[in-house]
């Protein structure tokens, strides 16, 4: 017998309809090569990258928004075989791999792999512990 034996399914699963803003957390770690000029260049071993994303999700019938988990499956599966641990010069596409850049790319990835009832709305991109930046859906119109 546990604590949780009396619990019963409710006879309303939904509190209330609308929208929420999830969020999830990924980290990632590759070497670069990031060119300030076509002659001078930076190159970046072992360079930990950190983002949050935020999905515009309905609520739906039982209470629930996108499942964390769906959104933790496409980043394995979609976009991170080509970050984690990867020369990125290498796997993603020509460009010059900055911070800028590598944000763009996984906001078009994410969108790209979302089903459509669900909208990329932010993603905050950390290249050290207190720099980054911010992509916005109205900034990526």
């Amino acid at each position: 017998m546990t604590k949780f034996d009396h619990i019963e399914p409710p006879t309303q699963f939904q509190y209330r309809k609308g929208q929420v803003l999830i969020k999830n957390f990924f980290e990632f770690t590759c070497d670069n090569r990031i060119y300030f000029t076509n002659t001078v260049h930076k190159d970046l071993a072992d360079q930990q990258y950190k983002f949050n994303i935020e999905i515009l999700s309905d609520i739906d019938k039982y209470g629930l928004a996108l499942d964390f988990n769906e959104v933790d499956k496409l980043y394995q599966k979609e976009i991170e075989p080509y970050l984690d641990g990867q020369l990125v010069n290498d796997t993603l596409p020509e460009m010059n791999t900055t911070a800028e850049n590598i944000a763009i790319w996984i906001w078009e990835q994410f969108t790209k792999h979302l089903p459509n009832e669900y909208q990329l709305q932010k993603l905050e991109f950390f290249e050290t512990s207190s720099q980054g930046l911010v992509l916005t859906a109205n900034l990526m119109k």
